[in-house]
């Protein structure tokens, strides 16, 4: 399941959990063209629960929208990924460190307060105080 909300008039917050579809991808990426003809510059928190999978019709949509994910690429400024599984940490990781541009921070669940102070830009402050 995927889920967009509206948190401010730059920033949205995508969930996402359990297994998606094909007919999702193509759902959210319908819904993020129109939030991209609204704010011209975006930041996303992307709040990654359990260990979801994807439906390889799926990847093929995805693939399908490429300009569209590139669009998102110029206009993303800020990415908090917030995620139960390690391994999606990891690759949100790797993800930030190839898309140029884009500031990806990437938290672990009990980081969830301090990840959305930050896309909400209440902070500069990107990795919250250890302790």
């Amino acid at each position: 399941m995927l889920t967009i909300t509206p948190l401010t008039d730059r920033a949205i917050e995508i969930v996402a959990e359990g297994r998606f579809t094909s007919a999702e991808v193509g759902d959210a990426f319908n819904r993020m063209t129109a939030i991209l003809d609204d704010m011209p510059k975006l930041d996303v928190l992307a709040d990654v629960r359990g260990s979801p999978s994807i439906a390889l019709s799926a990847i093929t949509e995805e693939l399908k929208r490429l300009p569209l994910v590139f669009r998102m690429i110029r206009q993303i400024e800020r990415v908090a990924i917030v995620a139960d599984a390690q391994w999606i940490r990891t690759a949100s990781r790797i993800e930030g460190a190839v898309i140029p541009g884009v500031h990806y921070e990437v938290y672990e669940r009990h980081e969830e307060a301090h990840a959305r102070e930050w896309l909400l830009r209440h902070t500069d402050v990107a990795r919250p105080p250890a302790g």
